[in-house]
């Protein structure tokens, strides 16, 4: 979610570049604000919380708060069936969303969700997201990325919570996406324990976890299981206050390694070097964001052993996804791995 929330700003970098003058309110759930707070692009954030935005009652009330603001432009970026209903609720001369098929109802115009990797290098979640401003214009950059804005104050603030940590600040240290956000977007704790044993024995790094409150029980079964002397490189019991503080440490990162999904996003968002790992049912090319196979790079089971998938899709493939996951041994990504160390170790 929270990489959505990132990505759709956007949207918002390019109305303002087309046009300056223009006033941009975003509307985004509570606990996604420190990724866009202090967005040059967004004059104003519109706050609500999750029950709001999931009870019909709760979208008519936020529909009529939303209509004060004589909106002329609503661009829907989410377009699913609550943000699509609050939007057939909503006046303005132009509602732009994706082609779905509540769109008639919600939408005055409508543009395809897909988009061609060719035209959009950068991902088609950037890509489809740029194609909501098609509509009312032909100027658009199509190589604009989302950005994580922090203060000088913010990263020095970072530095000062690694230091307090026991971390050296003249020796690398690495954030790692440990857990996914689901099982089936999780590596197998032993092929990642064997990854973060590697990493150590090749640069000593000093390493932090990244996990949320729910899984520290599974992030210390994957420390557990590492070597004694990768244990020794892990400061495992350090923990950020929030995500914004997680942004300034991550700021003062060598680099983000692990699971694809939120945490690499706002790396990249922050021009921290990342080496990302695809779930085998995720598709690479949606969230391909940055990729240029040095600053970025990633590895995804269908390049390294397309004989798994035949002529079907990775996201064929949720459904047995642990299973999938069984042929992405760690021999295969350390082979990526070395790659990415060499440029940044």
């Amino acid at each position: 979610m929270l990489g959505d929330v990132l990505t759709s700003t956007v949207v918002a970098d390019e109305l303002k570049r087309s046009n300056p003058n223009a006033i941009v309110d975003y509307l985004i759930v509570h606990n996604a604000v420190p990724v866009v707070q202090g967005h040059p692009a967004i004059d104003n954030l519109i706050l609500v919380k999750p029950q709001e935005f999931s009870s019909l009652a709760g979208i008519i009330t936020l529909s009529r708060k939303l209509n004060n603001n004589k909106y002329t432009h609503i661009f829907d970026a989410y377009s699913k069936n609550n943000s699509g209903f609050l939007c057939s609720l909503l006046k303005a001369e132009h509602k732009i969303g994706y082609d779905k098929w509540f769109g008639f109802l919600a939408y005055q115009e409508k543009v395809s969700d897909q988009a061609d990797k060719q035209q959009f290098p950068s991902g088609w979640a950037i890509g489809s997201r740029l194609r909501l401003l098609e509509p009312i214009t032909d100027d658009i950059d199509y190589s604009v990325k989302p950005r994580i804005h922090l203060t000088e104050t913010e990263v020095e603030s970072g530095k000062q919570w690694l230091e307090q940590s026991g971390a050296q600040l003249d020796k690398s240290i690495t954030m790692i996406s440990v857990l996914g956000s689901s099982e089936v977007k999780t590596l197998p704790f032993a092929t990642m324990a064997q990854l973060l044993n590697h990493l150590v024995e090749k640069t000593n790094t000093q390493i932090f976890f990244n996990y949320i409150p729910s899984q520290k029980d599974d992030a210390f079964a994957i420390y557990h299981l590492c070597k004694p002397q990768t244990r020794e490189h892990i400061l495992i019991d350090d923990f950020t206050a929030s995500l914004r503080d997680f942004l300034k440490v991550l700021a003062n990162c060598t680099a983000i390694i692990g699971n694809e999904g939120g945490a690499i996003n706002m790396a990249k968002a922050l021009d921290i070097p990342s080496f990302s790992i695809y779930s085998p049912w995720v598709p690479q090319e949606a969230w391909n964001i940055s990729e240029d196979g040095e600053q970025h790079l990633s590895v995804h089971l269908k390049d390294l052993k397309p004989e798994l998938y035949g002529d079907k899709k990775p996201a064929a493939f949720k459904s047995n996804s642990l299973e999938m996951y069984q042929n992405f041994d760690a021999g295969l990504i350390i082979k990526s791995l070395d790659q990415f160390i060499q440029y940044h170790y």
